[in-house]
């Protein structure tokens, strides 16, 4: 997540929870310490997560916790979303089978007397 996405994240933290944030930049560095390799969606996510689940002081541990979920939740739809595998039906020539296993034994019988 880029600085300016951290800085939003912690912006909507702010508006659901009143918390002051200092104008010099150390809770915005902090918090982007904390979150920074977060994708900035999930982060989001996570925010809406917890507000609507806890009561709790809103913590960076808690947006990690939500945003792994949030990344979860978003990969097993990519895989709903993906056409799913046919089986390809088993079809079995017997008569061909035979015939091209014959010949390769005599093929192979024959090889080995020629070796001999």
């Amino acid at each position: 997540m880029r600085f300016d996405e951290t800085a939003a994240v912690l912006a909507k933290i702010k508006l659901g929870d009143n918390r002051q944030v200092d104008n010099a930049g150390f809770v915005l560095n902090e918090w982007h310490d904390a979150i920074g390799d977060l994708e900035y969606s999930d982060a989001i996510a996570a925010v809406v997560l917890h507000r609507r689940e806890s009561t709790d002081y809103l913590m960076p541990a808690h947006i990690r916790i939500g945003a792994k979920r949030a990344k979860e939740a978003r990969e097993r739809e990519q895989r709903k979303q993906r056409p799913a595998i046919t089986a390809s039906p088993i079809t079995l020539d017997r008569a061909k089978f035979e015939a091209e296993t014959r010949a390769a034994i005599e093929a192979h019988r024959a090889a080995k007397e020629g070796k001999q």
